[in-house]
């Protein structure tokens, strides 16, 4: 680092563009999970030496920025299309579509992002090395397009690559399952257009989910299994971490007013985050709060989220029905009101069916508060007794009966939680460092930095042998971003000469730097 700031490296060692599918969260408007994600990920490669990162998202409700110039705004007159049914900040869903309107909205995001990349060639004084998509859908194909445009200009060094998230991809199976909201449209639109057919389209996938690869390749069966690999979430540590709230002093100011009265003797809280969905399952949650308010007259249920007006009128409508007299709808929030109320949580309780990751288990643990969950989708990777407990997953659950019964179920673990102070005493102690060695942005990114690098030298390679005549480039022989010379004092500790403490330390820098993706010592 010390080395490119003193030689005022410019321009950067990798330049990169991020296509993202949901807004950040800024400008008063909150984000899905894909939208955090996109921006952590941003901010983390803007953050490592050589390297530089632009974006572009859609909104509807923001602006560009005036103060960076590293990501706009691709201009909505209409929500954010999605894939699913239900989302806290859009219910317009690209089934909703028509041929034209789909057609308009890729090849106007495509000129669009095809004219900042231009710009900033020009500021950076050098060509993109990668273009990253997020969600393989929309994203994805416009930008197979834009790498087929630019190379028909002559610019051929750049690379595409995706990162699946889950919506599209549970869109697509939903598709092949017949499910009557999702007509069989846009799996064979994919199929057809070919960004998965070959590498050609994609140099490489990243999915958040192990058991995505499979589920990706039922889908895109012409696309080599090697090149799609599993990419650990990170979460923000700055943000997520143990803030010290509490109950009684800071609560208020998250709650509706008409809700405050119920703070008085409250003294711990469970609490439950997700759109309003009903694969989210709040409605169990409403009922095991049933359960548990009777059993800890000091207990409540803060319940942060919000969805389509009849869904929050659904769910309210539920836990009046119910009498529940500690359940708190506090709405959307933002990442630092998250933050505040997972810190002073007794439990976080996300029992979602086949979630496709559940970033908001490792949030919640960030701030030393376990969690609750379901036997099923991506929280069976992480979520261990150490940290949490996930329970059997109710096949009926679409069903009252059913919801009701997995309610019960949730209510008896809270019990037992509670019983046993898993916060103070057993699983809380250990959440924060779990997630500390295991989800940091910054490790997430070098490993897709260092994947990127490895996928668009093999690619070379395959390139240069189809050229008749050209020399072959083998993986690992294209120049490196950073080539260094050491000259030593003192011997190395080698064929058996016993070295000082200079040719050590001078043969472990040599190591170690030769370790480093992207750097030849």
């Amino acid at each position: 680092e010390n080395m490119k700031e003193w030689s005022a490296m410019a321009p950067p060692d990798v330049l990169m563009f991020h296509i993202g599918t949901n807004n950040w969260q800024r400008q008063g408007e909150f984000a899905p999970g894909s939208g955090i994600l996109h921006a952590s990920m941003h901010d983390t490669f803007n953050s490592m030496p050589g390297v530089k990162c632009y974006s572009m998202y859609p909104s509807k409700r923001q602006t560009d920025p005036e103060d960076d110039k590293t990501f706009r705004i691709f201009k909505l007159k209409h929500d954010i299309p999605i894939c699913e049914s239900v989302s806290p900040n859009s219910s317009f869903r690209w089934h909703s579509m028509s041929n034209e309107e789909f057609a308009a909205y890729r090849k106007r995001q495509e000129d669009e992002i095809c004219v900042y990349m231009d710009e900033i060639e020009k500021w950076e004084g050098k060509e993109f090395d990668y273009l990253i998509s997020h969600h393989a859908f929309t994203n994805a194909m416009t930008g197979a397009q834009i790498v087929a445009r630019r190379h028909k200009e002559g610019k051929k060094k750049v690379r595409h690559f995706n990162f699946v998230h889950g919506t599209a991809l549970k869109m697509y199976i939903k598709e092949k399952d017949k499910d009557p909201e999702y007509p069989l449209r846009f799996l064979p639109l994919a199929q057809e257009h070919g960004v998965f057919n070959s590498l050609e389209g994609c140099c490489g996938v990243w999915v958040n989910s192990r058991d995505y690869i499979d589920k990706f390749v039922s889908c895109f069966d012409r696309y080599p299994k090697d090149r799609c690999l599993f990419s650990r979430i990170g979460v923000n540590q700055n943000i997520f971490c143990p803030r010290g709230t509490t109950i009684q002093k800071d609560l208020v100011k998250y709650v509706r007013e008409e809700d405050q009265g119920c703070i008085g003797e409250m003294k711990r809280l469970v609490t439950f985050v997700g759109k309003f969905a009903d694969w989210k399952r709040l409605d169990a949650v409403l009922y095991a709060a049933a359960v548990y308010e009777k059993a800890f007259p000091d207990v409540g249920t803060a319940i942060i989220g919000s969805g389509p007006p009849e869904a929050v009128s659904l769910y309210e409508g539920l836990a009046k029905s119910l009498g529940l007299e500690r359940a708190m709808f506090l709405g959307a929030q933002g990442q630092d009101a998250l933050a505040d109320v997972f810190s002073m949580s007794e439990l976080g309780m996300f029992p979602s069916y086949k979630e496709p990751f559940g970033m908001v288990f490792i949030e919640c643990m960030a701030c030393g508060c376990p969690t609750i969950g379901a036997k099923s989708g991506g929280p069976t990777e992480f979520v261990t007794d150490d940290c949490g407990v996930l329970i059997e997953e109710e096949e009926e659950w679409r069903t009252e009966a059913g919801a009701k019964r997995m309610g019960v179920r949730l209510a008896e673990v809270v019990k037992q939680a509670l019983n046993e102070d898993w916060k103070g005493k057993t699983k809380g102690p250990k959440c924060v460092s779990f997630v500390r060695e295991n989800y940091s942005t910054l490790a997430q990114c070098e490993g897709m930095l260092d994947n990127m690098k490895t996928w668009s030298r093999l690619e070379a390679s395959s390139e240069a042998k189809i050229e008749q005549g050209a020399p072959v480039c083998r993986l690992g022989s294209s120049w490196p971003d950073v080539l260094m010379f050491h000259i030593g004092t003192n011997n190395w500790q080698r064929q058996g000469e016993f070295a000082p403490g200079s040719g050590i330390l001078h043969a472990s820098m040599h190591n170690t730097f030769n370790s480093m993706p992207g750097v030849k010592c």
